[in-house]
């Protein structure tokens, strides 16, 4: 297991340019989060190879998971939904 000193050394942006991203999820492979500012939910690989998964229309995504058969569940949290 990496100490705190030695993960610090060996960090690297793999995404730059997010408005606000928040609530990272690893899924699959790949680091899941939202990116409040534009309302999306975004993947990326250890690569940086990025994917817009979902827009949400007019409320941020707070927060990702998935249903044990692998399927998203977004909640947005201003309009108390659960969505999909």
């Amino acid at each position: 297991m990496l100490s705190q000193k030695s993960a610090a050394k060996e960090a690297r942006v793999v995404m730059n340019g997010l408005a606000f991203g928040e609530s990272p999820r690893w899924h699959d492979g790949r680091l899941w989060f939202c990116n409040w500012g534009t309302g999306q939910i975004i993947a990326v690989d250890a690569d940086g190879n990025s994917e817009i998964m979902l827009t949400v229309p007019a409320t941020p995504p707070y927060s990702v998971d998935w249903l044990p058969d692998g399927r998203l569940v977004v909640v947005c949290g201003r309009e108390g939904l659960v969505l999909r």
